[in-house]
């Protein structure tokens, strides 16, 4: 991953509900993007952006293209998004209790009319009262619509967490019920599950390069003092579900599994935060991360050995909280998103930022950008901000 000059490419107008999840398909042009009311949209961006100048007093300070095809299925939101490296195939995550696998270049099965410019338009309209009605019913984008060539059916409870092995031969997904499951991806057939401890959510897993090893984050989303089942962390034989190493126990010498009092939450809780809610393997399956996101002040990365389970070092940081992670190819970089708003890359061996793309825009009710994405020949990277935009920067320029 060459690193040089980062130039903000295009803000993709997806306005309406927040996006949630975003991907490549193939190449640094092809983007796919999802939102929390489980809509999939993808652009087919032009190898170089037009000739754009910004408004004054705009926040918009890149070109936007409209999409090209929207991803029709999911009956609630998404939450994440993986693909292929040769964009042929798409896999989301939702709510609606299913993970569903696209084929991004599949023949459409009709055509739709969009409207992702939804806040731009009111607030024209309150602008100019005259041309209201003009503004509010203009036609919105026209679209290919694609469905799903699997739905992968087995989760009882909204699929929080997606990952897929470096071979691209497995995935994992895991629900607010606990349960975790392995799925082969070419054959689209489960070949493995488990459930993690009681009452406690799945709020983030991935797997090793060759599938075999899984990382999965655990913990019960609750507000009030009482009754507080464990939260945990976890690395598991991904044929089998048995627990290698937990991460917990290892690195925290009264944490219980078993214990739910306010004191005994309170063993785990720095480590934890408000969750541990992504995580990610480096390449040759050595190192992995933790992020703490939620609404805390830290937002760190613990980075863990694989092999033995101990938290090495703290690494990184996002006011407010971490909400996406990824290692690049070489495993050199970790790649993160959180709701201060920025996009940072740190050197996972010392720990230093060497670049952070986006900006702070004020607090952590502000907007912030819930996940990340790179594209296969990692020139690329793409987040989807809360504010309604999908934002593509070029990393070296």
């Amino acid at each position: 991953m060459n690193i040089k000059n980062p130039k903000l490419l295009w803000q993709l107008t997806c306005e309406g509900s927040w996006p949630s999840a975003v991907a490549f398909v193939g190449s640094g042009q092809r983007v796919v993007a999802a939102n929390q009311e489980g809509d999939i949209y993808l652009w087919d961006l032009p190898a170089e952006p037009g000739k754009f100048e910004a408004e004054k007093n705009s926040e918009r300070k890149a070109p936007n293209h409209d999409p090209a095809r929207k991803f029709i299925g999911h009956t609630n939101g998404v939450s994440r998004l993986r693909s292929t490296r040769d964009g042929k195939l798409l896999v989301s995550a939702s709510l609606d209790h299913s993970v569903r696998i696209w084929d991004p270049a599949a023949a459409p099965s009709g055509t739709a009319e969009v409207i992702l410019d939804g806040d731009q338009r009111r607030s024209k309209a309150k602008r100019d009262k005259k041309l209201e009605e003009q503004i509010l019913k203009a036609p919105g984008i026209k679209v290919e619509t694609v469905t799903a060539k699997h739905a992968l059916a087995g989760h009882t409870d909204w699929v929080m967490a997606l990952g897929m092995s470096g071979d691209e031969q497995r995935l994992i997904s895991g629900d607010a019920r606990s349960g975790v499951i392995v799925w082969d991806l070419p054959a689209a057939k489960e070949v493995a599950r488990w459930t993690g401890l009681p009452w406690n959510w799945i709020r983030a897993a991935a797997l090793s390069q060759d599938g075999k090893t899984a990382l999965v984050s655990e913990q019960c989303d609750k507000h009030d003092d009482f009754d507080i089942p464990a939260a945990a962390l976890r690395i598991h034989d991904a044929t089998t579900g048995d627990v290698k190493f937990d991460i917990l126990k290892i690195n925290l010498s009264k944490y219980d599994t078993k214990a739910t009092s306010y004191g005994s939450a309170q063993v785990w809780r720095k480590f934890v935060s408000a969750g541990l809610i992504a995580v990610d393997i480096t390449p040759d399956g050595k190192f992995a991360v933790a992020g703490q996101g939620g609404e805390n002040d830290t937002g760190k990365f613990h980075v863990i050995d694989m092999e033995t389970g101990k938290v090495l070092r703290e690494i990184g940081g996002h006011r407010y909280g971490v909400t996406d992670a990824r290692f690049s190819a070489d495993g050199k970089y970790l790649l993160s998103t959180g709701r201060d708003t920025t996009l940072r890359i740190t050197n996972l061996e010392d720990g230093k930022e060497v670049g952070a793309l986006g900006s702070p825009r004020g607090g952590q009710f502000k907007d912030w950008f819930s996940a990340l994405a790179i594209s296969p020949d990692e020139q690329t990277v793409a987040v989807a901000d809360i504010a309604g935009l999908i934002q593509v920067w070029s990393l070296n320029s």
